[in-house]
């Protein structure tokens, strides 16, 4: 019995051993790939005295970075894959021998340099000829590079206003608008620029109307239509952008939250506590508000236990229940597991 146990260790170690000896060779350390670009590569499952080792691998690239084919050896230990990069970067070609086991499984990794392609197009998000004074403009611009990828995120802009004195250019990429006159400005990056003739007159503004269509009170979740515009005497000015806020006071009692509830730049207003809201629209550095009171919704029912439910398959953190609408009205679903346990 004891005479079994050794072999059995023997054979055991030697298998071990002769999977750590494996490697893969891909022919070199490191490879350079354009965007866009496919490169053929050969691989080899080698052993420590550098024979092909007839055992099937896996080959696979970052998913939407790197796209590999094919994506499996046949025999004979080696293959030739083609790799095409499709966004830049530090990227990393797997490979993984097939076996019965996971612990026996051998795996190696090629690093896959893919530079960034020079910058061809700066364009702004908004291309105004005229602007009032005293306003704001977000003036942001999308960055792309010759292969058509969006470098926004990643990349520096510059921001220039020809004369700062008229408008200028705050940390968030907005133009400020001053005083009446014409400037020029413009976005670079990496030496591409975009350039904006733009007017700057006096804004006509010397009020603001504010109206909700007489509504002063709504519930929690409704959306109620704020309508503002900028006016003077008995004119009004659609044109003139005007810029919506919020102030509030949930009623929780004593130990109250902050009041949650969200205006968005047409004028829709949604809250979603309960309590007393000051909404404010301005134009042409006048203002006007409106107090708007916000009551609970009250929708609720009593829940009934019907039955119990296990799950056993899965792990589960969440559970989500809603009723059912259309064809389904009068019927409850639930779904429960978790983000990474097949919910």
């Amino acid at each position: 019995m004891r005479s079994k146990k050794y072999i059995f260790l023997f054979l055991l170690i030697g298998a071990l051993s002769a999977q750590n000896d494996l490697r893969f060779d891909f022919g070199a350390d490191s490879l350079e790939v354009n965007v866009g670009e496919t490169k053929e590569i050969e691989i080899k499952l080698l052993n420590d005295k550098n024979k092909l080792v007839d055992n099937p691998f896996y080959v696979y690239g970052q998913r939407k970075n790197l796209s590999v084919l094919p994506r499996i050896s046949e025999s004979g230990g080696k293959v030739k894959v083609t790799v095409k990069a499709h966004n830049p970067g530090r990227l990393v070609l797997t490979t993984q021998t097939v076996t019965v086991k996971r612990d026996d499984r051998v795996r190696g990794s090629l690093v896959i340099n893919v530079p960034y392609p020079p910058i061809e197009k700066v364009a702004f998000s908004q291309t105004p000829s005229k602007l009032y004074t005293n306003t704001t403009t977000n003036l942001s611009a999308k960055v792309t590079d010759q292969a058509g990828l969006d470098r926004t995120a990643g990349t520096p802009v510059a921001y220039k206003s020809s004369d700062e004195s008229i408008a200028s250019f705050d940390e968030l990429n907005n133009l400020i608008t001053k005083k009446a006159g014409r400037i020029t400005v413009s976005a670079t990056a990496e030496g591409v620029s975009q350039s904006l003739k733009i007017k700057v007159v006096k804004n006509p503004a010397r009020s603001v109307s504010i109206s909700t269509n007489g509504v002063d009170e709504i519930r929690t979740g409704d959306v109620l239509r704020v309508s503002a515009k900028a006016v003077s005497g008995s004119r009004s000015f659609d044109d003139v952008p005007v810029y919506y806020s919020f102030t509030g006071k949930a009623e929780y009692g004593e130990f109250g939250l902050p009041a949650s509830a969200q205006i968005t730049s047409d004028g829709r207003f949604v809250a979603e506590t309960a309590g007393m809201y000051t909404v404010s629209a301005s134009a042409g550095g006048y203002s006007a508000q409106k107090t708007i009171k916000v009551v609970p919704r009250n929708v609720n029912r009593k829940v009934k236990l019907v039955g119990h439910g296990l799950i056993t398959n899965v792990l589960t953190s969440d559970l989500w229940v809603w009723p059912g609408i259309g064809k389904h009205k009068g019927k409850d679903f639930a779904v429960t597991g978790t983000w990474g346990s097949n919910g």
